[in-house]
């Protein structure tokens, strides 16, 4: 009888214990697992983000105070100061179209206390200016859009030419080009007319301003046919009757010119060109601290008062993307960017 009444109280504490220990050998075994997974990761990369910025952050600006691209990032400075309860320092290192900067902070320590703030520039700047010591995909880390202002197509408000394709026929059918005005060469408008050229294989003459104002002028007078500013500059025209705006080189139609179709509708395929304003990190900076820093910007972009202070300063907040989404972005604009460059001189030597 004892030995009956041991083997059943043997049986009994087993059925109660096995489960309480199957679970335990369980959790054992996955924290085994997680702690054998991190052995692998770099100690910096798992916990890179977790304090940062732990310490000032600097952004390097291409251009002198007080521009559009000094403002926006600026704006944006003020703001991840005090979301992160850090100072960011705005560094404005001027020159050569933005390279002096852009080579200052690929040489950087990729930790993300140095970023750099440019444009458009950053990608056309590989066939404008020869001797680049940097490559602008693979020496850094894209990390976030925070302007996105399309190009448009414009010409004189009495012009013939109502939509882009009777300005199509007209340069079809012309005995010599018609002309197209532009800031400057290496500037994104020139890079968008001759852009325009390639996906409409048409020709046109290209004349460049010292800057945007007299070509404006010379535009409304009738001097140039055509321009590809930004909206910008000739929103305040097209109301006053003296300029039309026939397309938008963007993917959709712009809020404050919605009937304005994109050049997608208007039949012109593949002809995306925007000013951008963005920023970057030294390639090699841990992806964690990329993603932090884009989340946070992304999420100040959020801000309605933020929208209404960009779009005062006549920018438009970006479409928030991942630094995947940018990266993507830099190469399609490389590659037609490289197409122009094939055909025509871009740095205008």
């Amino acid at each position: 009888m004892h030995d009956k009444a041991h083997r059943e109280n043997v049986q009994l504490e087993t059925r109660h214990t096995a489960p309480t220990l199957t679970r335990r050998l369980a959790l054992g075994s996955a924290v085994a697992g997680a702690l054998s997974a991190l052995a692998g990761v770099p100690a910096h990369a798992q916990s890179a983000s977790l304090d940062y910025p732990n310490k000032p952050v600097t952004v390097v600006v291409g251009y002198t105070a007080g521009g559009a691209l000094d403002q926006s990032t600026r704006l944006l400075a003020q703001n991840l100061s005090q979301r992160w309860k850090q100072p960011v320092v705005v560094d404005n290192r001027p020159g050569a179209n933005g390279t002096i900067a852009a080579a200052y902070v690929a040489s950087a320590k990729p930790d993300g206390y140095t970023l750099l703030a440019t444009s458009t520039s950053h990608t056309f700047n590989k066939f404008v200016v020869k001797g680049l010591r940097y490559d602008p995909e693979t020496s850094f880390e894209p990390i976030a859009l925070l302007v996105d202002v399309p190009n448009v197509l414009v010409v004189k408000a009495s012009s013939p030419y109502r939509n882009v394709g009777e300005l199509l026929a007209a340069m079809r059918s012309s005995p010599k080009p018609l002309s197209y005005a532009s800031q400057g060469i290496g500037g994104v408008p020139h890079l968008a007319g001759e852009l325009f050229k390639l996906r409409t294989n048409t020709e046109l003459l290209h004349v460049p301003y010292k800057g945007a104002a007299q070509g404006m002028t010379d535009l409304i007078g009738g001097v140039v046919d055509m321009s590809f500013p930004s909206p910008g500059s000739v929103m305040a025209h097209a109301k006053q009757g003296t300029l039309r705006v026939l397309a938008v080189a963007a993917t959709q139609r712009l809020p404050d010119l919605k009937e304005v179709p994109t050049f997608a509708e208007a039949g012109v395929q593949d002809f995306l060109v925007s000013t951008w304003h963005g920023t970057f990190a030294p390639a090699g900076t841990p992806h964690d601290i990329v993603n932090k820093i884009n989340a946070d910007i992304n999420a100040t972009m959020a801000s309605a008062e933020f929208k209404q202070t960009l779009k005062n300063q006549g920018n438009f907040v970006a479409q928030p993307v991942t630094p995947k989404q940018f990266s993507a972005r830099l190469s399609r604009e490389l590659k037609a960017f490289g197409d122009v460059a094939a055909k025509v001189d871009l740095s205008g030597s």
